[in-house]
């Protein structure tokens, strides 16, 4: 259940809402990425001596309110006449850092003037140098890293749209141009050839060089991630795009294990997909995670309800964040432990190992 659905329906219209929610053609009416945080329970600790909860942290170099990011989402003035401009200022407000699509409307120098924890999110695909380009451009705007997406960054075939609907046509049509691109709509990018880790290790060069921390999105198989790492990725985020694409890709819950096992100790670890309530959030803790992303919740919630609507949603995450940490008996969500998570069905999760 996604905040101000209905709201969110009624001001945009069914198509557009549609493509909001982004049901694959091989899913069905469940998101298989909520449900998949369903098959966990967390397991509460009692008669803990606990004074407060502090939830702050460190990511992506600067310190942050919560284990909390909010993700990207494309054509922001579709959606808002303000575009991304109000979900800047709640996330300045709450101290949340906030990923900014390269698919924007808003000009990322005005985001950024907004707020001081930014992230640009890219394709991976397409000239390196259109990529390199879009680095010094979010360094010179003030942004503080690079989201890479390297799963599924461009259609192979014309007409896969999630929910039927062409959001690059709609900006088109309205002949609004975005971050990345000279011209109105997304940048069109070719799907081949396929970028590979030379390419990436280019983008990570220059992000360094321009200090900014750079994130892969997309990556899934922990066979992958050696090769993320070597590239230059400093945080790695277990996405599976908003089963977008396809519902049978891994949702984020069951990949996490095994992308913490395979990561090395200094790489930050995301979980994005199916993020709700602060539940989640512990859940995608206790399975690996360093941090959790948010996005269709923040979406919905602009789009029905604007500004208060995205304070209301993100301020009550945090909040039940807290008390959850607290009911489990812990000042600090670190200080959680393996065997207070395990499966729905009652049985213990095989403790450090990638099997879940």
């Amino acid at each position: 259940m996604l905040p101000y659905q209905a709201e969110a329906e009624a001001a945009i219209g069914k198509d557009l809402y549609r493509y909001l929610v982004g049901r694959a053609v091989d899913g069905g009416a469940e998101d298989a990425n909520e449900a998949a945080f369903r098959r966990f329970c967390l397991v509460p600790r009692v008669l803990s001596d606990i004074r407060g909860v502090d939830l702050a942290t460190t990511l992506f170099g600067v310190e942050i309110a919560a284990p909390v990011v909010v993700g990207a989402f494309a054509g922001d003035r579709l959606f808002h006449a303000e575009g991304l401009a109000p979900v800047a200022r709640v996330c300045k407000r709450l101290r949340l850092p906030l990923v900014v699509s390269e698919e924007t409307v808003t000009p990322l120098a005005r985001i950024t003037a907004l707020h001081d924890r930014v992230l640009l999110q890219l394709r991976a695909a397409g000239p390196v140098e259109r990529a390199r380009s879009l680095v010094e451009h979010a360094a010179d705007a003030g942004a503080v890293g690079i989201v890479l997406t390297v799963l599924a960054p461009a259609h192979p075939i014309e007409g896969l749209r999630p929910g039927g609907f062409d959001v690059g046509q709609a900006l088109r049509d309205r002949g609004w141009t975005t971050i990345g691109s000279d011209r109105p709509g997304p940048m069109p990018l070719p799907a081949f050839p396929n970028w590979t880790a030379r390419d990436i290790s280019e983008v990570a060069d220059s992000a360094k060089a321009r200090g900014l921390h750079l994130v892969v999105k997309g990556v899934l198989h922990p066979g992958d991630v050696a090769a993320c790492e070597q590239a230059g990725a400093g945080t790695l985020m277990v996405s599976n795009i908003g089963l977008r694409q396809s519902s049978r890709w891994l949702p984020a819950p069951l990949a996490l294990p095994g992308m913490r096992a395979a990561a090395s100790k200094g790489t930050a670890v995301l979980a994005d997909g199916g993020i709700r309530h602060g539940s989640d959030v512990l859940i995608a803790r206790l399975l690996g995670a360093d941090a959790a992303v948010v996005s269709r919740p923040v979406l919905t919630a602009l789009a029905g309800a604007g500004e208060k609507g995205v304070e209301s949603y993100l301020s009550g995450l945090i909040d039940s964040l807290t008390a959850m940490t607290l009911w489990m008996g812990a000042g600090r969500i670190e200080d959680l432990r393996p065997d207070q998570l395990a499966r729905a069905d009652g049985t213990p999760l095989p403790y450090g190992k990638s099997d879940v």
